[in-house]
């Protein structure tokens, strides 16, 4: 091999050198990279390192308290960082609080959670074991935090909203004349009642929104005139197309007690 062919052999391996070198230093730059990123992660995900340790309540709650909502959070606070926290497993955890209705969960950099709850709005007690909220949607709750007087409704179970509208057109025309409505029943066979907050029972049969109140306000009209001294209405049958009939609760002495109207 001549000298000047022995001189580009050599600057051809040192090109070679110089190529390989450079490749490996770029592969360990990645690799550094890489390594770092991972670490990063790590810590990151880490619960202990990237702990969620503020959480901020807001929003409408007459009902629900933040210790319900502080044990709800407690197993994924322990197990889940900041940044691994996945927002809907909170919100469905929180929506699984009886009293609660609605949750919006954000973070808060670089720690924390704000979490909007809104409370359900019970308007009735639905069939003695349950609530009607104000959207007449059933719910359960425990009924030792309502602190406030409500209605009794009851029914089919489909029939919640029926139920509430009937009972929106109906306590306008109570209202008037100072009467409160403490019941409200629809049976199976869409037969409406309803019981006053003195005990009396009306019952208004079958019929839309329309019927019902024409025969609740053709009550309404004279029931105060109808109503004896010293007597108690026990029901009103208004199921009657031009009038209704009164059964008296029972005194002492009486030997009737029906009278039409």
């Amino acid at each position: 091999m001549s000298k000047g062919q022995l001189t580009r052999w050599q600057k051809f391996k040192q090109l070679d050198h110089a190529y390989w070198s450079g490749v490996l230093f770029f592969v360990l730059v990645i690799g550094f990279i890489v390594y770092l990123g991972h670490k990063m992660t790590e810590k990151m995900m880490n619960a202990q390192d990237m702990p969620v340790s503020t959480l901020q309540i807001i929003g409408t709650r007459p009902y629900s308290s933040d210790l319900e909502i502080h044990q709800a959070l407690w197993e994924l606070s322990e197990s889940e960082s900041f940044f691994s926290l996945n927002v809907k497993d909170v919100q469905q955890r929180l929506q699984e609080i009886p009293w609660i209705k609605r949750v919006a969960v954000r973070r808060q950099w670089p720690n924390g959670l704000i979490i909007h709850v809104t409370d359900q709005v019970p308007v009735a007690y639905w069939n003695d074991e349950q609530l009607l909220n104000d959207k007449g949607e059933v719910f359960s709750a425990p009924v030792d935090r309502i602190n406030q007087w409500l209605p009794h409704f009851s029914g089919p179970d489909d029939t919640s909203k029926q139920v509430l509208t009937g009972y929106r057109a109906l306590w306008p025309l109570l209202d008037g004349e100072g009467l409160t409505l403490s019941d409200i029943a629809l049976t199976p066979r869409q037969s409406w009642s309803v019981t006053l907050g003195n005990g009396s029972v009306l019952v208004l049969g079958r019929g839309n929104d329309v019927i019902r109140n024409v025969r609740m306000e053709r009550f309404l009209k004279v029931y105060k005139h109808v109503l004896p001294h010293g007597k108690d209405i026990d029901y009103v049958d208004l199921r009657y197309d031009a009038g209704f009939a009164v059964n008296w609760k029972k005194q002492l002495g009486d030997t009737a007690n029906n009278e039409q109207g």
